[in-house]
């Protein structure tokens, strides 16, 4: 009976970490400097897809003090974890890449070079 028990116990624990820490979006900093770069040269249309090495369907972008409710509603996605602060800062945007049901990566973008919008699904666009 207590080994019952114990493995109740474990799998309830582990289907508690999983659930909270699984879907779980992160940031990614690399991309970010990518994309500073990019715009340092004087880009204003930056294709994404070339960018990335992870798995995404949709990308949105989102301005300052936007909650992360906002998002998923927005999305229509699960939000959880790294927002960049976007929800109480008002010097950055956030790009939001998702995969089907779940965000999966985020960058934060500094507002010095303009104003961002996604163009197709596909184009990260910088009005100076």
């Amino acid at each position: 009976m207590k080994k019952i028990v114990y493995v109740v116990f474990i799998t309830a624990v582990i289907g508690l970490a999983v659930n909270l820490l699984g879907n779980r979006t992160s940031q990614d900093t690399g991309l970010a400097k990518e994309i500073d770069s990019l715009l340092e040269k004087g880009e204003t249309q930056i294709d994404l897809t070339g960018l990335t090495n992870f798995k995404w369907t949709q990308v949105s972008v989102f301005g300052p003090y936007t909650a992360n409710e906002a998002i998923e509603d927005s999305m229509s996605i699960k939000f959880k974890g790294d927002n960049g602060g976007i929800d109480r800062l008002d010097d950055r945007f956030l790009l939001v890449f998702a995969n089907d049901k779940y965000a999966v990566k985020t960058v934060v973008l500094s507002r010095k070079p303009g104003t961002y919008t996604i163009k197709d699904n596909k184009f990260l666009v910088v009005d100076r």
